[in-house]
């Protein structure tokens, strides 16, 4: 495999057959990326079993109230961030879906992956930079101030936040670009 490299983000994604988001479709997209399947039950008892177990915030406790709290504050999180997203992606016409590449070299898709962590599809079909998804993540770690106990809220504890919800979105892109292919060879093995 060869090294993934900057310049292979550069160059555009394959093209594809888009159509812009209606707002029916962006509200689909919000009610389903925050209230949806993978959100409830995959995604929000992972992280909140995760810091949870590491008693983070420590004034929730390591216990099942703990996490009811996580959870609870990890759902409204997830409400503030994609609603900014979705509003201000309407405003401007930036689509905050992702587009998986579904085939070709790993280090491609990857590319692709990471490349639409930072950048958005808009109107017109072309990529640019994620303006409404960066409101969304900085606006949803500085929100948290208002719910969350103050030792994760200082100004450095957001900046990791937000840190944290880039990599988020890496990471659900990485999900949507290849399980698809992890599900077909587990199908296969059944067999």
């Amino acid at each position: 495999m060869k090294c993934l490299s900057l310049p292979l983000l550069l160059l555009p994604l394959a093209a594809q057959n888009f159509e812009p988001l209606t707002g029916e479709q962006r509200l689909q997209w919000f009610s389903r990326s925050t209230y949806g399947p993978r959100s409830l039950l995959i995604s929000g008892p992972l992280t909140s079993a995760w810091r949870t177990y590491n008693n983070r915030p420590e004034e929730w406790g390591p216990h099942w109230e703990g996490f009811g709290k996580r959870y609870s504050a990890r759902l409204l999180n997830n409400s503030v961030t994609n609603g900014l997203e979705g509003s201000f992606g309407a405003a401007w016409n930036e689509d905050p879906r992702y587009f998986p590449l579904g085939q070709g070299a790993i280090g491609k898709r990857l590319g692709s992956a990471l490349k639409q962590t930072w950048m958005s599809r808009y109107g017109n079909g072309e990529y640019h930079f994620g303006a409404a998804r960066a409101i969304g993540i900085v606006g949803g770690a500085f929100a948290q101030k208002l719910w969350m106990p103050e030792s994760v809220t200082s100004n450095r504890a957001c900046a990791i936040n937000i840190g944290g919800g880039y990599a988020g979105q890496f990471f659900s892109n990485l999900l949507r670009e290849f399980s698809p292919d992890l599900l077909k060879k587990l199908k296969r093995k059944k067999s």
